[in-house]
């Protein structure tokens, strides 16, 4: 028999198809098919692969005979699998290949949930001992969380001193934990509400829980606390300045305390539009006998640098539901780019012959996260060769930040001529990085001022009864303020004490108080 249609040639519309209930523990085989509908002429091809692109052998793969309906055909294909093989393998779903003259498509199949026949880990949380007093009525709740069942058919009641409860509890649905996992578990949350004498006068609660025609108790008290409430705690951490300039990425840190057992913990970092971020999980032991697990997943720098919300949530049978905490990067911070400056070694140190340090002082800037590091002949010198102070706020302008970073070489090698280059990473720089180099002829002393008694070291400004010496200051301009900056000094800090070798506010190198 011979169709003539008039209809326009058209590519098929595909559709994934699975049964609506399956129980792959207890069957031999799982059906899986894919239909092919409105297309025209009728000429089409099935193929089947794996996740990981291999084939699927021909010898499991069904195509029935197309059917025209209203002027346009449709088509289905079945792969028949071993049961054991998808229980037991790593793929989560097929795909479905069509060829067609108008043109080819395809669509994943996943496989049909697993259901395996899992009991569930029940644990009770009380009520902290404050939680009376923040109502009226002076009522807090009990809660009965059963996790990590399946199937996710399962009852849940409450007795009070081995007598049923009628009312005053919800129980909620049961929730599949992570549905991207083979076999998939469940989770449920039931909520008892009591009041105060109810808890203290000492009566057993008993949450109830049956699944598969098991029976599980668990009993709680004012007297006998069985489960102590859980006190696990998490804390997020964001990238820091150094990571990304170096990385060019941002690595994003959930921090979880107070665990006491590491089992049934999933830390996980979603991004905004909830997409999942691979979650590295590692564990530490703590002298308490508790646990901490940290929980580090990394994106690009550019996301993080967008102000694009991250959020960490945790997981644990101790936990009556998902603990949540969302970072980004803060907002409506003020950027400043640092200044910087590389001072020389004082000229008394070097004349000891011992050691040199060079000083880079990075002053001025917002945010407080800066990254500083030394470089000899453009090679990054050893991270113990110098130090560098934490961020502190300037003190005539608490706004803005200063560090300052000591390099310790030998006397010889500063004075052979090497040069010494600080490298400095900061945000509103406008590549996010800065250097400044210094080498003996670059930072060479000279005689900047000698005074007596009642020199004059400024205008209007006297030192008072003391003969002092203002040391050698780097002829390099680069270096230091203007002249008139450095005359600002308070005598004040001259008749008390020797002036320090560096300061920060004038950036003085060298001042000391010389005996009469």
């Amino acid at each position: 028999m011979v169709i003539v249609s008039s209809a326009t040639p058209s590519r098929p519309d595909l559709f994934p198809l699975i049964t609506c209930e399956s129980s792959l523990s207890n069957e031999p085989l799982v059906a899986m098919g894919c239909l092919a509908r409105d297309f025209l002429p009728n000429s089409v091809t099935f193929s089947w692969n794996f996740k990981n692109s291999s084939v699927v052998n021909s010898q499991d793969i069904k195509t029935f005979p197309t059917v025209l309906r209203e002027g346009k055909y449709l088509a289905t294909s079945q792969v028949l699998l071993p049961s054991v093989d998808v229980l037991e393998g790593s793929d989560d779903f097929l795909t479905c290949n069509v060829k067609h003259p108008n043109g080819n498509g395809e669509v994943a199949v996943r496989f049909p949930a697993v259901s395996m026949d899992i009991p569930p880990n029940v644990t009770v949380f009380i009520p902290p001992r404050d939680a009376f007093s923040d109502n009226n009525q002076r009522t807090s709740q009990l809660l009965c969380q059963a996790t990590g069942f399946s199937p996710r058919n399962i009852t849940v009641s409450w007795l009070r001193d081995g007598k049923p409860i009628k009312s005053g509890f919800n129980t909620g649905k049961a929730e599949a934990e992570n549905d991207s996992l083979r076999p998939v578990t469940y989770r449920i949350l039931s909520t008892l509400t009591i009041t105060e004498n109810d808890w203290l006068s000492q009566s057993i609660f008993t949450c109830k829980v049956v699944h598969k025609g098991l029976t599980f108790k668990k009993n709680v008290s004012s007297t006998c606390i069985l489960n102590p409430q859980a006190s696990i705690r998490i804390f997020t951490i964001p990238p820091n300045f150094a990571s990304i300039f170096q990385t060019k990425s941002a690595k994003l840190t959930c921090r979880v305390v107070d665990l006491t057992t590491r089992e049934s913990l999933n830390i996980s970092w979603t991004r905004q539009n909830g997409e999942f971020l691979p979650t590295a999980t590692s564990f530490q032991s703590n002298v308490n006998n508790t646990f901490s697990a940290t929980g580090e997943a990394t994106v690009c720098a550019e996301d993080w640098e967008s102000g694009e919300d991250f959020t960490c949530t945790v997981t644990h049978t101790d936990l009556p539901s998902p603990l949540r905490k969302t970072i980004s990067k803060p907002k409506g911070v003020s950027r400043q780019p640092p200044s910087v400056y590389v001072l020389p070694p004082s000229r008394e140190q070097l004349s000891l012959r011992e050691s040199a340090t060079v000083t880079c002082l990075v002053k001025g800037f917002s945010p407080p996260d800066v990254f500083v590091q030394w470089l000899q002949k453009g090679q990054p010198m050893p991270s113990d060769s110098y130090v560098t102070s934490d961020p502190k706020p300037e003190p005539q302008n608490p706004d803005l930040y200063f560090v300052h970073s000591t390099l310790t070489v030998s006397e010889e090698e500063w004075s052979s001529g090497e040069a010494y280059t600080c490298i400095v990473g900061h945000e509103a720089l406008p590549h996010m990085v800065t250097e400044r180099s210094v080498d003996k002829a670059t930072g060479e002393m000279t005689p900047w001022l000698r005074t007596s008694e009642t020199q004059k070291m400024g205008p209007g400004r006297h030192f008072g009864a003391r003969r002092f010496v203002l040391k050698s200051f780097p002829r390099h301009p680069s270096y230091l303020q203007p002249k008139d900056r450095l005359l600002e000094t308070r005598p004040s800090a001259v008749d008390t004490a020797p002036l320090c070798h560096l300061e920060i506010n004038v950036y003085i190198l060298s001042c000391e108080t010389a005996s009469s």
